[in-house]
């Protein structure tokens, strides 16, 4: 669905809503807003995540990776 079309129901459901969906909605919209998932440092470059892609891949062919059942071990013992 397109945004403007999100936005006309959203306003619609305000409109319509109770205090009980007037809440829920205020608290997601404001909890959204205070979010910060920027990361700490400098991001990569196209260079650099070539380079960890070509040596991700390097390891995977030399079989230097944990399987999921490897994993899942490994995480029993944590």
């Amino acid at each position: 669905m397109a945004t403007p079309k999100i936005k006309e129901e959203l306003y619609h459901f305000i409109e319509e809503g109770d205090a009980k969906l007037i809440n829920m909605l205020y608290a997601v919209a404001k909890e959204y807003t205070q979010e910060n998932y920027a990361l700490p440092g400098k991001p990569m470059t196209i260079n650099q995540l070539k380079t960890r892609g070509r040596s991700a891949k390097a390891r995977i062919e030399e079989g230097r990776y944990t399987s999921q059942d490897g994993l899942e071990k490994e995480m029993k013992e944590w």
